[in-house]
C-alpha cells in the first residue's frame, strides 16, 4: 500500500456548523477515500483561547506551542464524535494500520509532538507545518492543506507573508519531498 495522502482540516472550518463543510469534508473522507487518508485537525476555537490566554498572562511560546497540540487534540475529538468512521488516533505508529483496515483515522498530534524538537515551538507552527511533517515523516506523497478562506495566488511564502499558512511552512516544505495543495473548503477536485 502507498503511503496515505494527509489532509489537514482547518480549525476554521469549526466556525460555523449551519455551513456544512466541515461535514460535506467527513462524508468525502468516510466515502469513497477511506483508508486512504490520514486527517491532521487544526486548533480552531481551542487554538484562539491559547492564543488569547497567552497574550493575556505572558506564559512562554514553548507551553504555548505545547496547548496549542492539545487543541488540535480536541478538535480531533469532536471530529471523531461527530464522525465515528473517523477513529482518533494518538499514536503515530498505528495510523497506517488504521488506513490498511478501511477507515480514515483522525491524528492527535500532542502525545508525539509535545517535547518533538524538530520544528520550532512556538506560533510560527502550526496544524499546517505539522500536516507536511506527519507526511514526510510516514512517506506520503501529497498533502492537502484545506482552508476556509479565499486563496489569492502566490508560492508558500507568498501565502506565509498573508497569513494563509503558517511562517514555518515554507521552510519545511523545502526540506520534504511531497507535494502541496493548497485548496478552498469547498474544493472537491482535491479528492480525486
Amino acid at each position: 500500500m502507498t503511503a496515505p495522502v494527509v489532509i489537514k482540516l482547518g480549525g476554521s472550518l469549526l466556525s460555523d456548523p449551519r455551513d456544512g463543510r466541515l461535514m460535506r469534508w467527513c462524508e468525502r473522507l468516510t466515502g469513497a477515500w477511506a483508508g486512504r487518508a490520514i486527517v491532521v485537525p487544526g486548533g480552531g476555537p481551542f487554538a484562539d483561547a491559547v492564543r488569547a490566554a497567552q497574550a493575556d498572562w505572558r506564559f512562554s511560546d514553548d507551553v504555548a506551542h505545547r496547548m496549542a497540540l492539545r487543541a488540535m487534540d480536541q478538535c480531533g475529538l469532536m471530529l471523531s464524535d461527530l464522525c465515528p468512521d473517523l477513529p482518533a488516533v494518538q499514536d503515530i505508529d498505528a495510523l497506517v494500520a488504521v488506513c490498511e483496515s478501511g477507515r480514515t483515522p483522525v491524528w492527535l498530534p500532542a502525545l508525539h509532538l509535545d517535547r518533538n524538537a524538530d520544528m520550532p515551538r512556538d506560533w510560527n507552527v502550526t496544524s499546517d507545518s505539522i500536516a507536511v511533517w506527519l507526511g514526510s515523516h510516514l512517506g506520503s506523497t501529497r498533502v492537502v492543506l484545506v482552508k476556509s478562506c479565499a486563496l489569492p495566488e502566490g508560492d508558500l511564502t507568498v501565502l506565509a507573508t498573508r497569513g494563509i499558512v503558517d511562517d514555518h511552512l515554507p521552510v519545511i516544505a523545502a526540506k520534504c519531498r511531497l507535494r502541496i495543495e493548497i485548496v478552498t473548503a469547498d474544493s472537491t477536485a482535491a479528492l480525486r
